[in-house]
């Protein structure tokens, strides 16, 4: 009974011998074959590189730019327009170099730019593996389909790889290719180069990295995410060892160093080369825009540049922590731009409150309602026409007939003096009444003509409204014209580069400050930077708070300042004879600002940025001209104080006094 049970074993076992003697069979066939399609392939690849001879891939150039600071620290390196550092062969570690030979492409040295060896290797081993296990790219492969192909897997696509890859080799040297190599791959969170990778995983230059680091790096590349040391640190602790493991094969370390290495943990950073805000990436991008429409990017490929920027890098971390700090729980957005009046050079640049979830510059290419900070350049205009800061209109709600149309403005909360002001008191709460009074009186045109003084470009419209801040205007305009009143009515051309120049330091570009342009009558610009400090006085009210009153506990050095609001920009301008500050919030999408705390927090930031600029230094301002004279008075109706009242200096050239000033000014 046993014996059909024992011949079904039999049968099976024979059966089991012909497929085993089958498969040896067909390897052996595989092995033959394998062997003519590598040959068949050299010879079809070599035929096709013969054809090609004349056919020139030449590798980028690279044009690696260096930023520093006003203080000539660098700040960021800046290689074929992506934000990353490019280094040379030389400073790499060892251990890096090794490990991506090692796990990528052993043969590296000897082969031509296809390893046809290690091609027939992977055939045969997707063969045995009935499926694709292997790859045979090598290092200059890779690099060739970074720098010119898709990721398109087609013969037509790997074939342009293959006769590419031996193009490179014939025309550039090993060591020109890994370096960029190296320099271009892909090692996950928006992060390439070897360099920039180092920096973001631990914290170091590819230079320092030690044994265990550079293995964690080479297992990257392959599948970024998947082996990401942070994503997914146990995946790349796996490939990581397989590195160590081939790196002992190829005997570049010893079995202790092995065995030690694969147990190591490592300690990773995770912190971005060009974390967001934190390196000004707002100014860098203007930086890298000047270089561009200066020509640098496209014609100076040699050895590389260092700009030497105007940046204060610690004013850019103090305006950051300010919006970090000060910024209320809703989506209205920032943009601060810092000046430094005398020299024209651009401190910081702020763009919004968040680089990495918008690079939209909104200091630099946003035009917004510019409100009430327009009216300074009205009241320097009504100066140079014979006003005084004492001269008064009545504040009371006014309705105005032009060209047979009612145009009826409205002072901010509805509030008035219900009397006559001067303008002093009008700058001080942004007395709408008091400069279309003013605005009509001299002419629509006139406040036009000082815009354009001034450096303001545009279509300005001729308007009524344009003295209450209609006009569409950039937050850098708008800085830049307040810094002429800063610089005592001479204008500075701006600029955010100083100088230029090779590796070598050699200088090729230096910036010569162009003459001055003066665009005001100094003493006029003393009257009104004076009238302007009387946004921050307290004591000049009737009924309704000076616009800058909140901020005076704030504050620690003298400023002129202003601010705008309309209904959907909120815009605060400040200056003394070291800087000018400018803060405008609002939402993208010029949404009503409604909410309390969306309406207040850019004048704290403000604040918070213009005294941490000046801490410690010495309280800055203007040295009276010798035409002009102080009288003491009451800064809200511009007459002599009567008893009790509230009074301090008000400012008057001596060939424009008002009477009652003028009968006791010649008495003494």
């Amino acid at each position: 009974m046993f014996f059909p049970f024992f011949g079904i074993i039999q049968t099976i076992i024979m059966v089991k011998i012909r497929m085993v003697n089958n498969m040896r069979k067909i390897l052996k066939i595989s092995k033959i074959l394998l062997v003519l399609f590598v040959l068949a392939a050299s010879t079809l690849v070599i035929a096709f590189s013969i054809i090609n001879y004349n056919l020139k891939y030449e590798m980028p150039q690279i044009l690696t730019i260096e930023l520093y600071d006003k203080d000539n620290n660098k700040y960021l390196s800046y290689s074929n327009n992506n934000k990353q550092t490019y280094i040379t062969l030389d400073k790499i570690s060892n251990y890096v170099i090794d490990a991506f030979i090692s796990i990528e492409d052993k043969r590296f040295y000897n082969h031509q730019g296809v390893d046809f060896i290690r091609i027939g290797g992977a055939i045969l081993a997707d063969i045995k593996n009935q499926g694709f296990v292997e790859g045979a790219s090598t290092i200059t492969q890779q690099y060739v389909k970074n720098l010119y192909l898709s990721n398109d897997k087609t013969i037509e696509r790997k074939l342009n790889e293959v006769l590419i890859a031996m193009n490179i080799e014939r025309q550039y040297s090993k060591d020109e290719i890994l370096t960029g190599y190296l320099n271009s791959i892909y090692f996950d969170s928006g992060i390439y180069g070897i360099e920039d990778a180092s920096i973001f995983y631990f914290g170091k230059s590819a230079k320092d990295l030690t044994l265990v680091e550079a293995c964690a790096l080479a297992s990257i590349p392959k599948s970024p995410t998947y082996y990401s040391p942070i994503k997914n640190p146990e995946n790349n602790k796996t490939r990581r060892n397989l590195v160590l493991y081939e790196l002992y094969q190829d005997k570049k370390i010893d079995y202790s160093t092995y065995l030690n290495s694969i147990t190591e943990e490592l300690t990773i950073s995770g912190i971005h080369p060009e974390n967001q805000n934190e390196n000004a990436p707002y100014f860098q991008d203007l930086v890298i825009r000047e270089l561009k429409s200066m020509g640098w990017l496209n014609d100076y490929t040699a050895r590389g540049l260092k700009v030497y920027t105007t940046l204060d890098m610690k004013l850019n971390n103090a305006i950051v922590k300010s919006i970090d700090k000060r910024h209320p729980n809703s989506d209205i957005e920032t943009a601060v731009y810092a000046l430094e009046p005398s020299t024209g050079n651009i401190l910081a640049v702020v763009g919004g409150n968040n680089y990495e979830a918008s690079a939209f510059n909104r200091a630099v290419d946003s035009l917004r309602q510019s409100g009430s900070s327009i009216k300074p350049f009205l009241y320097l205009t009504a100066l140079e026409h014979g006003f005084t800061p004492a001269t008064t209109f009545k504040s009371e709600p006014t309705t105005f007939y032009i060209n047979n149309d009612k145009y009826a403005p409205k002072n901010y909360g509805d509030i008035y003096a219900n009397q006559d002001v001067s303008m002093v008191y009008a700058i001080a709460t942004s007395d709408n009444i008091y400069a279309m009074k003013t605005h009509l009186f001299l002419g629509t045109n006139e406040l036009v003509n000082t815009l354009k003084r001034f450096k303001i470009s545009g279509d300005i419209p001729s308007i009524p409204s344009l003295a209450l801040g209609t006009f569409e205007i950039s937050l850098q305009e708008l800085t830049t014209a307040y810094g002429v009143l800063a610089n005592q009515g001479v204008y500075v051309e701006p600029t955010l580069i100083t100088k230029i120049t090779t590796f070598d330091d050699e200088v090729i570009y230096e910036k010569k400050v162009k003459e001055k342009s003066i665009l005001a009558d100094k003493s006029d610009v003393f009257l009104l930077n004076e009238s302007m400090t009387s946004i921050f006085d307290n004591s000049m009210t009737y009924n309704i708070r000076p616009t800058g009153g909140r901020l005076v506990s704030l504050l620690n050095h003298t400023y002129a300042g202003k601010s705008g609001t309309t209904d959907t920009d909120n815009i605060m301008v400040g200056y003394n004879p070291d800087i000018v500050v400018s803060v405008w919030t609002g939402y993208d999408d010029s949404r009503l600002i409604e909410d309390y705390d969306d309406l207040s927090y850019g004048k704290y930031i403000w604040a918070d940025v213009i005294e941490s600029y000046m801490y410690n230094k010495k309280n800055s301002w203007y040295e009276m001209p010798s035409d002009v004279i102080k009288v003491d008075l009451n800064p809200m109706s511009g007459f002599y104080p009567s008893f009790n009242e509230y009074h301090k200096y008000i400012y008057f050239k001596k060939n424009n006094i008002p009477w009652y000033i003028e009968l006791l000014y010649k008495k003494e």
